[in-house]
Protein backbone atom coordinates (compact mmCIF):
# COMPACT_ATOMS: atom_id res chain seq x y z
CA UNK A 1 0.00 0.00 0.00
CA UNK A 2 2.81 2.41 0.91
CA UNK A 3 4.63 1.68 -2.36
CA UNK A 4 1.46 2.46 -4.31
CA UNK A 5 1.03 5.75 -2.43
CA UNK A 6 4.66 6.56 -2.99
CA UNK A 7 4.40 6.04 -6.74
CA UNK A 8 1.10 7.87 -7.06
CA UNK A 9 2.01 10.87 -4.93
CA UNK A 10 5.75 11.32 -5.41
CA UNK A 11 6.69 9.92 -8.81
CA UNK A 12 3.53 11.22 -10.51
CA UNK A 13 4.61 14.73 -9.47
CA UNK A 14 8.25 14.38 -10.51
CA UNK A 15 9.61 14.11 -6.98
CA UNK A 16 12.51 11.74 -7.55
CA UNK A 17 14.88 10.19 -4.96
CA UNK A 18 18.50 10.16 -6.08
CA UNK A 19 19.61 7.04 -4.21
CA UNK A 20 18.41 3.89 -2.49
CA UNK A 21 18.71 5.66 0.87
CA UNK A 22 16.49 8.49 -0.34
CA UNK A 23 13.97 5.99 -1.67
CA UNK A 24 13.90 4.24 1.72
CA UNK A 25 13.40 7.63 3.41
CA UNK A 26 10.58 8.46 1.01
CA UNK A 27 8.81 5.18 1.75
CA UNK A 28 9.16 5.78 5.50
CA UNK A 29 7.75 9.28 5.03
CA UNK A 30 4.69 7.90 3.25
CA UNK A 31 4.28 5.27 5.98
CA UNK A 32 4.29 7.88 8.75
CA UNK A 33 2.42 10.82 7.21
CA UNK A 34 -1.27 10.99 6.40
CA UNK A 35 -2.06 10.96 2.70
CA UNK A 36 -3.74 14.38 2.78
CA UNK A 37 -0.53 15.98 4.11
CA UNK A 38 1.55 14.34 1.38
CA UNK A 39 -0.85 15.41 -1.35
CA UNK A 40 -1.15 18.96 -0.01
CA UNK A 41 2.65 19.13 0.18
CA UNK A 42 2.84 18.27 -3.52
CA UNK A 43 0.47 21.14 -4.30
CA UNK A 44 2.46 23.48 -2.07
CA UNK A 45 5.67 22.46 -3.85
CA UNK A 46 4.22 23.01 -7.30
CA UNK A 47 2.82 26.44 -6.43
CA UNK A 48 5.79 27.65 -4.40
CA UNK A 49 7.43 30.29 -6.61
CA UNK A 50 10.63 30.21 -4.57
CA UNK A 51 11.28 26.56 -5.38
CA UNK A 52 12.52 25.73 -8.86
CA UNK A 53 12.52 22.29 -10.40
CA UNK A 54 15.69 20.94 -12.03
CA UNK A 55 14.86 19.35 -15.38
CA UNK A 56 11.21 19.38 -14.27
CA UNK A 57 12.08 17.34 -11.19
CA UNK A 58 11.95 18.15 -7.46
CA UNK A 59 14.34 16.77 -4.88
CA UNK A 60 13.16 14.69 -1.96
CA UNK A 61 14.50 17.32 0.47
CA UNK A 62 12.35 20.00 -1.18
CA UNK A 63 9.29 17.79 -0.77
CA UNK A 64 10.15 16.95 2.85
CA UNK A 65 10.46 20.68 3.60
CA UNK A 66 6.88 21.22 2.35
CA UNK A 67 5.63 18.18 4.31
CA UNK A 68 7.18 19.56 7.50
CA UNK A 69 5.64 22.98 6.93
CA UNK A 70 2.17 21.52 6.34
CA UNK A 71 2.44 19.16 9.30
CA UNK A 72 3.11 22.16 11.53
CA UNK A 73 0.13 24.04 10.08
CA UNK A 74 -2.28 21.14 10.63
CA UNK A 75 -0.94 20.39 14.08
CA UNK A 76 -1.13 24.06 15.09
CA UNK A 77 -4.74 24.18 13.88
CA UNK A 78 -5.49 21.05 15.92
CA UNK A 79 -3.98 22.67 19.05
CA UNK A 80 -6.01 25.86 18.57
CA UNK A 81 -9.28 23.97 18.06
CA UNK A 82 -8.50 21.78 21.09
CA UNK A 83 -7.87 24.85 23.24
CA UNK A 84 -11.17 26.35 22.14
CA UNK A 85 -12.98 23.07 22.80
CA UNK A 86 -11.58 22.95 26.33
CA UNK A 87 -12.76 26.52 26.89
CA UNK A 88 -16.20 25.70 25.47
CA UNK A 89 -16.74 22.85 27.94
CA UNK A 90 -15.93 25.15 30.87
CA UNK A 91 -17.93 28.03 29.38
CA UNK A 92 -21.09 25.94 28.87
CA UNK A 93 -20.90 24.48 32.36
CA UNK A 94 -20.47 27.93 33.94
CA UNK A 95 -23.42 29.46 32.06
CA UNK A 96 -25.71 26.46 32.59
CA UNK A 97 -24.89 26.39 36.31
CA UNK A 98 -26.02 30.00 36.65
CA UNK A 99 -29.42 29.32 35.06
CA UNK A 100 -30.21 25.69 35.95
CA UNK A 101 -28.05 24.88 38.99
CA UNK A 102 -25.07 22.58 39.51
CA UNK A 103 -27.02 19.41 38.58
CA UNK A 104 -28.20 20.69 35.21
CA UNK A 105 -26.93 17.57 33.42
CA UNK A 106 -29.72 15.65 35.20
CA UNK A 107 -32.39 18.24 34.37
CA UNK A 108 -35.33 17.49 32.07
CA UNK A 109 -34.10 20.29 29.80
CA UNK A 110 -31.33 17.94 28.61
CA UNK A 111 -33.64 15.13 27.53
CA UNK A 112 -33.55 16.11 23.85
CA UNK A 113 -30.00 14.71 23.73
CA UNK A 114 -29.54 10.95 23.74
CA UNK A 115 -26.31 11.00 25.76
CA UNK A 116 -28.02 12.82 28.63
CA UNK A 117 -30.62 10.08 28.90
CA UNK A 118 -27.98 7.44 29.64
CA UNK A 119 -27.60 6.13 33.18
CA UNK A 120 -23.86 6.66 32.96
CA UNK A 121 -24.18 10.43 32.61
CA UNK A 122 -27.13 10.73 34.97
CA UNK A 123 -25.15 9.09 37.77
CA UNK A 124 -22.26 11.55 37.53
CA UNK A 125 -22.19 13.95 40.49
CA UNK A 126 -20.93 16.95 38.48
CA UNK A 127 -22.05 18.25 35.07
CA UNK A 128 -18.41 19.03 34.24
CA UNK A 129 -17.76 15.29 34.23
CA UNK A 130 -20.67 14.79 31.84
CA UNK A 131 -19.31 17.48 29.53
CA UNK A 132 -15.89 15.86 29.49
CA UNK A 133 -17.36 12.56 28.30
CA UNK A 134 -19.32 13.78 25.27
CA UNK A 135 -18.27 14.61 21.72
CA UNK A 136 -17.74 18.07 20.27
CA UNK A 137 -20.90 17.55 18.21
CA UNK A 138 -23.02 17.02 21.32
CA UNK A 139 -21.32 19.97 22.97
CA UNK A 140 -22.46 22.05 20.01
CA UNK A 141 -26.03 20.76 20.40
CA UNK A 142 -26.11 21.77 24.07
CA UNK A 143 -25.15 25.27 23.05
CA UNK A 144 -27.43 25.68 20.03
CA UNK A 145 -30.50 23.49 20.41
CA UNK A 146 -33.90 24.32 21.82
CA UNK A 147 -34.62 27.01 24.38
CA UNK A 148 -31.18 26.69 25.99
CA UNK A 149 -29.56 29.02 23.47
CA UNK A 150 -32.20 31.71 23.96
CA UNK A 151 -32.31 31.39 27.73
CA UNK A 152 -28.63 30.86 28.53
CA UNK A 153 -26.24 31.80 25.75
CA UNK A 154 -27.77 34.25 23.30
CA UNK A 155 -27.52 37.30 25.55
CA UNK A 156 -23.86 36.47 26.28
CA UNK A 157 -22.78 36.72 22.64
CA UNK A 158 -20.40 39.60 21.95
CA UNK A 159 -22.18 40.47 18.70
CA UNK A 160 -20.72 43.96 18.49
CA UNK A 161 -17.18 42.55 18.33
CA UNK A 162 -17.70 41.62 14.66
CA UNK A 163 -19.47 44.17 12.48
CA UNK A 164 -20.34 44.40 8.79
CA UNK A 165 -19.25 47.32 6.61
CA UNK A 166 -22.59 48.89 7.49
CA UNK A 167 -21.62 48.77 11.19
CA UNK A 168 -24.20 46.11 12.04
CA UNK A 169 -23.53 42.83 13.87
CA UNK A 170 -22.39 40.25 11.33
CA UNK A 171 -23.64 37.29 13.40
CA UNK A 172 -27.07 38.49 14.38
CA UNK A 173 -28.90 35.15 14.68
CA UNK A 174 -28.40 31.57 15.78
CA UNK A 175 -28.14 30.12 12.27
CA UNK A 176 -25.09 32.26 11.50
CA UNK A 177 -23.42 31.13 14.71
CA UNK A 178 -24.38 27.55 13.88
CA UNK A 179 -22.53 27.85 10.55
CA UNK A 180 -19.34 28.78 12.39
CA UNK A 181 -19.70 25.79 14.70
CA UNK A 182 -20.29 23.48 11.71
CA UNK A 183 -17.10 24.60 9.98
CA UNK A 184 -15.00 24.16 13.12
CA UNK A 185 -16.60 20.79 13.94
CA UNK A 186 -16.00 19.36 10.48
CA UNK A 187 -12.40 20.52 10.49
CA UNK A 188 -11.88 19.16 14.00
CA UNK A 189 -13.29 15.77 13.08
CA UNK A 190 -11.18 15.56 9.94
CA UNK A 191 -7.99 16.37 11.84
CA UNK A 192 -8.74 14.10 14.81
CA UNK A 193 -9.72 11.17 12.60
CA UNK A 194 -6.94 11.72 10.05
CA UNK A 195 -9.12 12.67 7.12
CA UNK A 196 -8.53 15.44 4.64
CA UNK A 197 -10.02 18.73 5.82
CA UNK A 198 -13.17 19.14 3.77
CA UNK A 199 -13.64 15.42 3.03
CA UNK A 200 -16.79 15.11 5.12
CA UNK A 201 -17.76 18.67 4.20
CA UNK A 202 -17.84 17.76 0.50
CA UNK A 203 -20.91 15.60 1.13
CA UNK A 204 -22.73 18.75 2.21
CA UNK A 205 -23.51 21.00 -0.81
CA UNK A 206 -23.52 24.05 1.44
CA UNK A 207 -19.82 23.61 2.19
CA UNK A 208 -18.85 22.26 -1.23
CA UNK A 209 -19.96 25.56 -2.69
CA UNK A 210 -17.75 27.40 -0.24
CA UNK A 211 -14.65 25.30 -1.11
CA UNK A 212 -13.53 25.52 2.49
CA UNK A 213 -9.80 25.89 3.13
CA UNK A 214 -7.60 25.99 6.23
CA UNK A 215 -7.89 29.78 6.25
CA UNK A 216 -11.70 29.44 6.26
CA UNK A 217 -11.46 27.21 9.32
CA UNK A 218 -9.18 29.62 11.14
CA UNK A 219 -11.47 32.55 10.29
CA UNK A 220 -14.52 30.67 11.62
CA UNK A 221 -12.63 29.70 14.78
CA UNK A 222 -11.45 33.29 15.27
CA UNK A 223 -15.00 34.64 14.94
CA UNK A 224 -16.38 32.06 17.38
CA UNK A 225 -13.74 33.03 19.92
CA UNK A 226 -14.64 36.70 19.65
CA UNK A 227 -18.38 36.00 19.94
CA UNK A 228 -17.94 33.90 23.07
CA UNK A 229 -15.39 36.18 24.73
CA UNK A 230 -12.50 33.74 24.51
CA UNK A 231 -9.15 35.15 25.71
CA UNK A 232 -6.22 33.99 23.54
CA UNK A 233 -3.41 35.45 25.65
CA UNK A 234 -2.39 32.10 27.14
CA UNK A 235 -2.72 30.10 23.91
CA UNK A 236 0.08 28.34 22.12
CA UNK A 237 1.24 30.81 19.48
CA UNK A 238 3.32 28.51 17.26
CA UNK A 239 4.77 25.02 16.99
CA UNK A 240 8.10 23.82 15.62
CA UNK A 241 8.88 20.23 14.62
CA UNK A 242 12.44 18.94 14.45
CA UNK A 243 13.43 15.68 12.82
Amino acid sequence: MFTKHYKNILLANNIVPNSNNEETTALKLVAQKEKFILEDAVKALLYNKRITAVDSKYSLNQFIHEVNSLTQQYYFMYIQISQFESFLRTYINHKMNKVYGNKWHQNIIMQDLREFKSETLLQLDKPSKALNSISFGTLELIYLNGSRFGKVFQSELHKNKILTKANKPKYHNKELVKTLFSIVRNARNDICHHRRIGESIKSNPKYTKKKMSRSDVMKALHDLKLLLGYDEQFDVKSVVFKY
